[in-house]
């Protein structure tokens, strides 16, 4: 089922991209796993962050938090063994990433993404503030 859903993914990115590009585009950039490792690199850098690492955007911040978005989707779509395998790998990124994050309603991200500020953004992971900004955020 992981398969179909990459599948699904490359057509429609592929969709937007000049028919010789896009015969060359073989793997989707937002797939169910290249999401994953999307997702767990930005809790890599997060615990970084910390340690001084300064170089992180908040638009970079937003885009993770919207392939976050995908993976929910995903795993919605996914049924049996396949869906619980996402599920158990998410569970076990979500809890590092709540680990580097504290609640604050959404006030800090609601800055920058119109709908969270607009109250129409509500999934956890968006009303959640890095516990240490980095420079340049």
């Amino acid at each position: 089922m992981i398969s179909v859903l990459d599948l699904q993914r490359l057509a429609l990115e592929k969709e937007g991209l000049a028919p010789e590009h896009a015969a060359q585009v073989e793997e989707p950039i937002y797939g169910v796993l290249s999401s994953l490792k999307v997702w767990e690199c930005l809790i890599n850098e997060m615990e970084e962050w910390s340690r001084g690492q300064d170089r992180y955007m908040v638009y970079e911040y937003i885009n993770d938090l919207t392939v976050r978005d995908g993976l929910e989707e995903y795993s919605e779509a996914l049924h049996g063994m396949a869906r619980t395998k996402l599920t158990s790998a998410l569970d076990r990124l979500d809890e590092r990433f709540r680990a580097v994050t504290h609640e604050d309603g959404g006030a800090e991200l609601a800055q920058y993404w119109r709908p969270l500020a607009e109250g129409n953004e509500t999934r956890w992971w968006w009303t959640r503030r890095p516990n240490d900004l980095p420079q340049g955020w």
